[in-house]
């Protein structure tokens, strides 16, 4: 029998509504295909999910898991997934969260648990050394995510036990809330509400098997070397500022992002009130994940004013920026509370922050007023109003029922020309990086496999310096972050590196120190022993993005849904990216389909689907 390196090929399926937990087997050769963490996870999806499931239905499926790094040394491997249909966007979900979780999931002897149905009343997933039980979590529901981790631990009397949970936004089925690990968030595309559709609360989970790997001794000796390297190299850089890094001079004066008002302010005078320096004021120290020598988040603290007071994890670059850049609020400690509470009540910064300024320019059109706002008034720089809606959001009161389910929603309830200010793109609030500074992202974005992301599709990070040079990703020069040419090729390519990082499943950010695409595949066969090349990555990375797009094709993706917000369309009226706007932006979204091999329609051709491998997925594809 040939042996499985990386991966113990077996995957735990729970069924809440029948109250079953089964084994399934995972053969090398898919492996080999998909390698695991989203790529598993889209299989399962695409296999399981009925087109037209209901997103907080117990007929989607919610998979949680690993990939080959989890339960080695290699730099970054402290990362976990957790993918479903979403409830905000309607198609392919997922989301990938750091702490301390992934290598005693892994460590279970499972690779993914898979869970299905909905409980009765509230439960949790206990997973001890590979023994499974459902336990009542009645006495927990309403707790926050902090609150619930020491309860669970409590509860099973093992303070060492790592435990994944929803808090009470994702009880209310708020359609952006994430998964909590303490301090690590699968923050985007509300899969903590599929968690609460199906009353779960938390996952908790206990092991100590280690997984074989090809060369042991070799993959322990590289792990060190780049540990170390990543470490020295972070000092002055992510260890220092963590995901802050760079945000004044980069991301506000370099390279000019336009968030200020909503998208549309261009230079942010106050900027300097909520960089990089200032969130190092209120900085108690740096937290890493498993196995990370970068240590990008903070243990925050803020003793007065006492409105604002906490300790806590974060903020961090996207909580900043979108709670405070966007907003026009310029006071860290403000922002610090601000996403101390979401991370508390269990909602995805990007989206809240996206949420608080779409009121803030609604309110100062005069499309809602405060009678409607519960007597809030969300005008522009204003902490405590932005707080309000902070609760509101998470309990679904008042207007808060509103803006629960999400920027199109609202933007609908409102009416008026609301929809024409809405910065998504299928229903996924923009991150915090704009488009119109690097024109690739323009069509990242639009073709994203879960909307708008800066993660699915590091695009984003190319003109600070990201760049896989084995596939024509390079560091461009400055006239030439504002051309269309070769963006459909850049984007392609940084889609289909995060579906590879996803999948090993490696935190992206080692690549700020210094880690190489040329690493993560020497690190790859190491564990799995296949001997890879950069030209065999290449295939088995598209073919996984390419399953993602074709699990939304079944969801209903068609060309339409590719867009690119108004907004993006309307130049800064200062800043670095001044004047500019990415066209010609039809054009580089049909060559993007030349280069993906779909049709003029956005969807894979069987023929692209079949050189990749994906013969059996192609019966999936609908019926034109």
């Amino acid at each position: 029998m040939i042996p499985l390196y990386g991966c113990w090929g077996r995957i735990l399926e729970v069924d809440l509504s029948k109250k079953r937990e089964t084994v399934r087997s995972v053969e090398e050769g898919l492996l080999r295909k998909l390698l695991g963490g989203v790529g598993i996870a889209a299989k399962i999806i695409l296999e399981e999910v009925p087109a037209d499931a209901d997103p907080l239905g117990p007929e989607n499926v919610l998979v949680v898991g690993t990939g080959p790094f989890q339960g080695t040394a290699i730099p970054g491997s402290g990362k976990w997934i957790v993918a479903a249909k979403s409830p905000l966007t309607g198609i392919w979900g997922d989301s990938c969260g750091g702490g301390d979780f992934a290598p005693d999931l892994k460590g279970t002897g499972f690779d993914a648990i898979v869970v299905k149905g909905k409980a009765d009343s509230p439960v949790y997933i206990w997973v001890n050394e590979g023994e499974v039980q459902i336990r009542d979590a009645s006495s927990i529901w309403g707790k926050s995510t902090s609150e619930t981790i020491e309860a669970v631990k409590s509860d099973l009397g093992d303070k060492a036990v790592k435990v994944v949970c929803i808090g009470p936004a994702g009880e209310k089925l708020v359609r952006f809330a994430c998964i909590s690990s303490g301090f690590g968030f699968a923050g985007r595309t509300g899969l903590g509400a599929v968690m609460g559709s199906k009353n779960l609360k938390a996952i908790a989970v206990r092991g100590t098997k280690r997984v074989d790997v090809a060369e042991p001794d070799k993959l322990a000796e590289r792990s060190r070397e780049l540990s170390r390297r990543l470490y020295e190299n972070s000092l002055e850089g992510m260890r220092k500022y963590g995901t802050m890094l760079g945000m004044q001079a980069g991301q506000h004066d370099d390279r000019g992002y336009g968030l200020k008002h909503n998208w549309d302010g261009g230079v942010f005078e106050e900027i300097s009130k909520i960089n990089e320096e200032r969130v190092r004021e209120i900085t108690v120290g740096e937290v890493p994940c498993s196995n990370c020598p970068v240590a990008c988040h903070r243990h925050t603290r803020v003793t007065e004013p006492e409105k604002y007071a906490y300790d806590g994890h974060g903020p961090e670059y996207e909580t900043v920026a979108m709670l405070g850049w966007l907003t026009m609020i310029a006071d860290i400690k403000a922002v610090g509370y601000m996403g101390h509470l979401c991370n508390e009540y269990g909602i995805d910064t990007i989206s809240t922050g996206s949420m608080i300024a779409f009121t803030m320019e609604c309110y100062e059109k005069g499309w809602i007023d405060e009678t409607r706002l519960g007597g809030v008034k969300p005008v522009w720089g204003d902490a405590d109003s932005a707080i309000e809606l902070i609760h509101m959001i998470a309990s679904r009161r008042d207007f808060g029922e509103v803006l629960a389910n999400g920027i199109r929603s609202a933007a609908e309830f409102i009416g008026r020309g609301a929809k024409e200010i809405i910065v998504e793109c299928k229903g996924l609030d923009y991150p915090a990086h704009d488009p119109r500074s690097y024109y690739p992202t323009a069509i990242n974005y639009a073709t994203g496999v879960r909307g708008a992301c800066h993660q699915r599709g590091v695009t984003a990070w190319v003109p600070g310096g990201f760049n896989i040079p084995e596939w024509g990703v390079l560091v461009p020069n400055r006239e030439d972050r504002y051309t269309m040419k070769n963006a459909a090729h850049i984007a392609a390519k940084c889609q289909d590196w995060a579906s590879f990082s996803n999948s090993l499943v490696q935190c992206e950010f080692m690549f700020w120190s210094g880690l190489t695409f040329r690493d993560q595949v020497e690190l790859l066969n190491l564990v799995t022993g296949w001997g890879l090349d950069a030209e065999a990555v290449a295939e088995i990375s598209e073919r996984i993005t390419t399953l993602q797009r074709l699990i939304n094709v079944r969801f209903g993706v068609r060309r339409k849904d590719d867009y690119l917000s108004p907004k993006m369309f309307k130049p800064q009226p200062s800043g670095a990216s001044a004047g500019k706007v990415p066209q010609p932006f039809e054009e580089a979204l049909l060559e993007y389909y030349r280069l993906r091999g779909w049709d003029e329609n956005g969807i894979p051709t069987k023929e692209k689907l079949e050189s990749l491998g994906l013969t059996q997925e192609a019966g999936y594809l609908p019926n034109l």
